[in-house]
């Protein structure tokens, strides 16, 4: 009986390690996005190419509360699709001084190739926000509004 539990013991000892994240891995770094209204969103921040490019694809849902934040390093008129995104969102574009330039309320998700885009073409964004589908408009998000992060 002894051996049986030492053998279960070291076996359970030398999986565990494989369920926990790598040193290496790092978990998402998260910031407080507060809009105009006073209401926080908990944004995981997404702000390596690598974590811009992956965004709320393959996910099957959003948290109510929660979000993305993208970072970029220059401004410029980011485009967003929904490929291999599941929900639909709302996606709030912010200029450097953080004032809502764009906003694409109830994204759906894409269905067919090619996905279309969204996004400001003529507006330069340094910030991007996805939040949960409806999102903008109960909180009545406009033009110019500003966020802080």
């Amino acid at each position: 009986m002894r051996k049986a539990f030492l053998i279960f013991f070291l076996l359970l000892a030398t999986a565990l390690p494989s369920w926990r994240p790598a040193l290496s891995e790092k978990l998402p770094d998260r910031r407080a996005v507060i809009f105009p209204s006073g209401i926080k969103v908990n944004a995981e921040v997404a702000d390596t190419p690598q974590a811009r490019n992956v965004g709320l694809m393959f996910r099957d849902s959003l948290a109510p509360g929660s979000g993305m934040l993208f970072i970029f390093q220059e401004a410029h008129p980011y485009l967003f699709w929904m490929k291999n995104c599941k929900f639909p969102i709302d996606i709030i574009w912010l200029n450097e001084k953080k004032e809502v330039v764009f906003i694409s309320e109830k994204t759906p998700p894409c269905k067919a190739d090619p996905c279309p885009n969204y996004g400001p073409v003529d507006k330069d964004a340094l910030y991007v926000v996805e939040v949960e589908s409806g999102f903008a408009e109960r909180e009545k998000l406009k033009l110019g509004m500003k966020v802080r992060f």
